[in-house]
């Protein structure tokens, strides 16, 4: 497979490639090669990775000193370059940029059970090598990079769809995406209720302040963002990586991995085993996976994505996720049934 087929159009109409802005950049290019959302940049130094992004240099540190203090222990993740001045950032009119050394290989593949595996050590190795890190990163910086707290975003989560149901009921017209929401909403704000009490029964507070258990979480762990190059795997792309609780990367890495394959509870063992090969988990920490999985997120996050506007997808579109995410929903209340029998260990 072409690893440079897939494009996003939109946004890389947004860069500026002008010759006055390469020129700035301080590296011979030899050519410019689009993929995803980024551009890569062949030059006389290797491949590097050319990204436009919306951080802050503040925000960018922080990711780099976060890196850094990662690769201590642990070498399997990405590396920005810096130019000539010693600096990370690029700006070019309105726009910020970053250089990324680029790193060879393929994306990870979730149908793979082998590769399951591997991304899985990947990511314990990598909360592993970032123990600590709270304590060791300049106080600023880790303030402002701590994860959402889950309590607060719950109960937030269920205003917003109080709100918009209350919102959509007003409508003298109402299209299929609208019907839909309503005839699922009070299901769903249901849900989240019982996740905030399933949230209060775990020591979620007290997993916050463990020291051990306390890492950067990636946040972003689609399969794209691992690469793998023979029997290694690196892992890429930290720019929503927090100071949080390390259940919850695990948690959405294996929502990632599994809820395409209708939730299937052998593979979610198989990444809990994995990852406990390297650096366990404990009773209440899988006790809070089981607790986010619980949160209807994928309702949560169409409906928020298509009445707040966050999303400039079609409106076919919006109302085909929409069905597609509504049936495959059985398969999630059904793994939740399984999680207790099958994890009961943890349980009691």
């Amino acid at each position: 497979m072409n690893k440079f087929r897939y494009i996003d159009r939109e946004t890389l109409c947004k860069y500026d490639l002008s010759e006055e802005f390469l020129k700035t950049l301080s590296i011979e290019i030899k050519e410019i090669i689009p993929l995803r959302k980024v551009f890569v940049l062949i030059t006389s130094n290797g491949k590097k990775i050319l990204k436009m992004t919306d951080s802050k240099e503040k925000r960018i540190n922080f990711i780099d000193d976060a890196l850094k203090y990662i690769q201590k222990n642990y070498e399997d993740v990405l590396n920005y370059h810096r130019g000539k001045d010693g600096k990370i950032a690029h700006y070019f009119h309105e726009n910020t940029y970053v250089i990324l050394d680029m790193i060879e290989g393929r994306e990870a593949t979730f149908t793979n059970p082998l590769e399951i595996e591997i991304c899985s050590k990947a990511i314990a190795n990598m909360h592993k090598a970032s123990k600590g890190i709270g304590e060791n990163l300049s106080i600023d910086l880790v303030k402002e990079n701590i994860g959402d707290n889950l309590a607060e975003a719950y109960k937030k989560a269920e205003e917003e769809l109080k709100n918009i149901k209350i919102f959509v009921k007003r409508f003298r017209y109402r299209n299929r995406f609208d019907e839909l929401f309503i005839e699922n909403a009070d299901k769903y704000i249901d849900q989240i209720k019982k996740t905030q009490e399933l949230l209060a029964l775990t020591n979620y507070s007290s997993l916050l302040k463990d020291i051990d258990k306390i890492v950067l979480c990636h946040n972003d762990l689609a399969n794209h963002n691992f690469i793998i190059d023979g029997d290694k795997v690196k892992i890429i792309d930290f720019d929503y990586c927090k100071i949080d609780t390390r259940a919850i990367d695990i948690a959405n890495f294996s929502l990632k991995a599994i809820k395409n394959n209708c939730y299937e509870m052998k593979k979610f063992k198989s990444i809990i085993d994995a990852y406990n090969s390297v650096n366990e988990l404990d009773k209440e920490e899988i006790k809070l996976i089981y607790t986010i999985f619980n949160f209807p997120r994928d309702f949560y996050n169409i409906s928020i994505g298509y009445y707040y506007k966050e999303k400039l997808w079609d409106y076919e579109v919006f109302e085909s996720r929409l069905e597609d995410k509504l049936n495959k929903d059985v398969y999630r209340a059904e793994f939740l049934k399984d999680f207790i029998k099958e994890m009961k260990d943890y349980f009691y």
